[in-house]
């Protein structure tokens, strides 16, 4: 079992007064395939606070321990239509970003784990988790009614992170085995997203069977889980500072319009807005879901 860690506060950006504190932890060693960490999280602010949540080709299941916070998916931040969060969601990967907003405190606790986890764990098909949060209770049904409050009864990171591996190591044996031909078409589009057609003759079956198994296993297609790959090896040159038409070379782009046109469409900001917002943070710093990944951006507070 994973120890727990404290995030060093003092990376974070200082934007606006508050108290913050974080745990995070790898869950137990059984399920490490299927799930990439827990994360306990309590911050308290003099104002509301909007965030800009990234693709990452990843699920996250959030668990809200208090009231306040609102969601939304877009593809057009100044459009946004923000709802109030449930008590526990998860979001499956997407190719837009969302946005979240709460006012001033938010306290609560996050699963992210793979979407084969996901798929595994919770035994319905991906495709469910594309275009919405899905408040858990639909996933879970009366197991799921309650959990919340259990977690948030327990007085300790430890305990609450206890009891979900505990929940999910007895899932293990119930949902779908998934292909171990999707999971190694995933990897090779994260290592090389230029090979998409070799990638999917990988696997041995048509381009129909490849697009039917990721839709159900994944979530999106292949072609998608490719554009989000390509966008988080952008983001993570862009926030180390690489200039726009190194990346746009490096990352398999036509030219720097593209990468900017891309980068737009996928977060709401052009190139140059990423970093600003940004502000030099690295790839999975405390403000990212999951280590090596560029996940969040802070919009306000």
């Amino acid at each position: 079992m994973g120890s727990v860690d404290a995030f060093d506060v003092r990376t974070m950006p200082a934007a606006a007064p508050g108290r913050r504190s974080a745990r995070r932890r790898a869950p137990a060693a059984a399920l490490r395939p299927l799930i990439i960490n827990y994360t306990g999280f309590h911050t308290e602010f003099m104002a509301p606070r909007r965030r800009l949540e990234l693709p990452t080709g990843c699920v996250t299941l959030v668990f809200s321990f208090s009231d306040g916070l609102w969601v939304s998916r877009t593809e057009d931040l100044a459009t946004a239509q923000l709802r109030p969060a449930a008590r526990a969601m998860i979001s499956g990967p997407r190719t837009v970003p969302a946005v979240g907003l709460h006012a001033g405190v938010v306290h609560g606790l996050e699963v992210n784990m793979t979407p084969q986890g996901c798929y595994r764990l919770f035994g319905i098909p991906m495709w469910h988790f594309e275009d919405a949060h899905i408040d858990l209770v639909d996933v879970l049904g009366a197991q799921g009614r309650y959990l919340t409050e259990r977690l948030q009864a327990l007085p300790s990171w430890t305990e609450r992170f206890a009891l979900l591996d505990e929940l999910f190591c007895a899932r293990l044996d119930r949902g779908p085995h998934p292909a171990p031909e999707i999971g190694g078409a995933l990897f090779e589009l994260w290592a090389n997203t230029r090979s998409l057609a070799r990638v999917s003759a990988s696997t041995g079956w048509s381009a129909r069977t490849v697009r039917a198994r990721f839709r159900e296993q994944v979530g999106l297609s292949p072609k998608a889980m490719a554009r989000v790959f390509r966008l988080q090896h952008a983001l993570r040159m862009l926030a180390a500072g690489t200039a726009a038409a190194q990346v746009a070379t490096a990352c398999g782009y036509h030219d720097q319009a593209h990468l900017s046109r891309e980068v737009k469409a996928m977060t709401g900001l052009p190139p140059s807005r990423f970093v600003l917002l940004r502000g030099g943070l690295a790839p999975g710093s405390v403000l990212d879901r999951m280590a090596g990944r560029v996940s969040s951006v802070m919009l306000s507070g």
